[in-house]
């Protein structure tokens, strides 16, 4: 049977890391954090590979969604937020993605 707890803690990490205190919404603090992340993840958990940018940062992609929705604005958030949001997305899968990649090519040679 597979363990839901890795899907569960990327979610809330994915969930924490916009809320650390005295991080202003800069793409590149910001996507170093979700390099980081993604790349631990996938790591830890390399059969899932890039998709684990997906659960990192598809909980901030529905709060915005729905932020947007409620309270319009939506120029404000394509000019402002979108861009963040894909560079976190794109650093946050490209993470997992290389060290998933890292993982398998080890435990590869090992086997060999």
């Amino acid at each position: 049977m597979k363990s839901n707890y890795p899907y569960v803690l990327a979610v809330i990490s994915g969930l924490i890391v916009p809320f650390i205190p005295e991080i202003e919404p800069l793409p590149i603090t910001r996507g170093f954090i979700y390099l980081f992340a993604g790349g631990l993840f996938g790591f830890l958990w390399p059969k899932e590979s890039w998709r684990w940018g997906a659960w990192i940062v598809g909980p901030i992609f529905g709060l915005t969604g729905l932020s947007v929705l409620f309270a319009g604005q939506l120029d404000i958030f394509l000019k402002k937020d979108l861009p963040i949001l894909l560079a976190a997305i794109i650093a946050a899968c490209l993470g997992s993605f290389l060290l998933a990649r890292f993982k398998n090519n080890r435990t590869k040679g090992a086997n060999k």
